[in-house]
């Protein structure tokens, strides 16, 4: 019997070390799989504390805001496969398209946070990549005519062609989607926005880089979108009639108002000339189907935006902007130190107003004005910024003074 006991003993300590050791190897192959798939991801973030105050002088009233804003934004990038990326962002904000801002105010209540970025990308090869989701945006542009907080929803594509080291091409798509509507039978065509871009990259040195692309937008379908309350600056058309775009709609209370846009912008780096980079940069925008006198014509008083107002411009179509100005510095590691000044006009009807800029003249169109700003880089993560905007109404006609200054002081702290 006690033989018999002791074996059983054995036998069942055999089976308990077998057992361990292969519980120990599960673990420690499933731990290897986790490490491996952390290896795939990137997780960074950045915090950024403003002090913003805007001076305003409408010519009935002048007043100063004073605010202290923040924003915070924290995202994961993987890599699934050798040419597939995915990356989610979340940041604070307000769920407007073009700012990321949250104001320290409402006694301390917890702020809302936003998806900011959601995309998966496909790089078959080196010279074309295919993005889906809300992703960054992938043209070749300036804050004349996309905020850079503005994040298009949809498709796009890229092709980048390189012709030896010292010219290639690129061209950029985006199926992008403006609305989505439930019009029961009316319709199955939502708004949506069509953008080609075609460009080139000359090199004639090392040092120098000279870069120039032309898009069209092809706003399809925003006849589809009816009139509704224009307070509401959560609405397409509400937003863009708030920011100096007057919106205006048909008997059938339908939108008339039309963009068709074709956008050319250029820029000029050159290195080595200065201890440190130099660029010009320029860019120009214009409606094709802005037309003063159809709306006037076509449109119909709602009951807060009567197309009669349109008649203070004379038959001027107000379908134009752009922009010329320079950069100098560096901006990518402690001690760099980068400055960058542009002047801009932008007409009322050249681009949606709620895709640029936001901040210029507290956003939207009919604006003119200075943009100056300023870096220095304390650390390779921690930099502090100064931004001043000098700006006022670029036509008085119709909606009257409005002279808006600016200045933005920040502390901006990547991780």
């Amino acid at each position: 019997m006690k033989a018999l006991r002791l074996c059983v003993l054995l036998l069942t300590g055999f089976v308990l070390c077998i057992g361990i050791q292969g519980q120990a190897a599960a673990e420690e192959k499933a731990e290897g799989h986790y490490l491996k798939v952390l290896e795939k991801m990137t997780f960074k973030g950045d915090l950024r504390l403003r002090h913003d105050t805007q001076w305003r002088d409408t010519g009935a009233e002048e007043y100063a805001r004073n605010r202290e804003r923040f924003r915070v934004r924290f995202g994961v990038k993987a890599e699934p496969t050798d040419n597939t990326d995915v990356e989610v962002r979340l940041a604070s904000g307000s769920g407007f398209q073009n700012t990321t801002n949250q104001s320290f105010d409402e006694h301390g209540r917890g702020k809302d946070i936003f998806i900011d970025l959601a995309y998966a990308s496909w790089e078959p090869c080196d010279y074309f990549k295919i993005t889906g989701g809300k992703h960054k945006n992938p043209l070749f542009t300036f804050p004349l005519v996309w905020d850079p907080d503005v994040h298009p929803e949809g498709l796009s594509e890229t092709v980048k062609l390189n012709v030896g080291d010292e010219f290639g091409i690129f061209a950029n798509l985006g199926q992008w989607f403006i609305e989505e509507l439930d019009l029961e039978g009316e319709s199955d065509s939502d708004p949506t926005l069509l953008a080609y871009q075609i460009g080139f990259v000359i090199k004639p040195t090392k040092a120098t880089k000279f870069e120039l692309a032309g898009t069209y937008y092809d706003f399809m379908n925003l006849d589809t979108i009816s009139y509704a309350d224009l307070t509401d600056t959560t609405s397409f058309q509400g937003y863009n009639h708030r920011h100096s775009q007057q919106m205006i709609f048909d008997s059938d209370e339908k939108l008339l108002n039309e963009f068709k846009c074709w956008e050319l912008g250029a820029k000029l780096k050159i290195e080595g000339v200065l201890p440190v980079p130099f660029s010009i940069f320029g860019d120009y925008i214009m409606n094709n189907e802005a037309d003063i006198e159809e709306l006037i014509e076509k449109g119909v008083d709602p009951g807060d935006t009567d197309p009669t107002d349109l008649m203070a411009y004379d038959g001027d179509d107000r379908d134009s902007g752009w922009l010329v100005g320079f950069s100098v510095g560096n901006k990518n590691k402690q001690g760099d130190w980068y400055g960058k000044y542009f002047y801009q006009e932008l007409e009322d009807f050249a681009f949606p107003a709620l895709f640029v800029d936001s901040d210029f003249h507290n956003g939207g169109t009919n604006n003119i004005g200075h943009y100056i700003q300023g870096r220095y880089f304390f650390t390779d993560n921690i930099q502090a910024r100064s931004t001043v905007f000098l700006t006022e109404r670029e036509d008085e006609r119709k909606d009257g003074k409005k002279d808006e200054d600016r200045i933005q002081l920040d502390i901006i702290i990547t991780f």
